[in-house]
């Protein structure tokens, strides 16, 4: 399945080049609007690549 923007989740992570992220709701939302617009966006569910990036803590005890 091919995900395009009409298929993104709000809890998709956007990632900026520095490190900083935010959920794609509140990216929408204008939350970071003070931000670039140039992010990548990575699925909620690509737990691997998100633990990876120190988005995910899969272990939050």
């Amino acid at each position: 399945m091919m995900i395009t923007a009409a298929t993104r989740h709000d809890d998709d992570i956007a990632v900026w080049a520095d490190g900083a992220w935010a959920t794609l709701d509140d990216v929408r939302a204008g939350e970071f609007d003070w931000m670039s617009d140039d992010y990548e966006i990575i699925s909620h569910l690509d737990t691997d690549r998100l633990i990876a990036l120190g988005v995910y803590d899969a272990d939050p005890g």
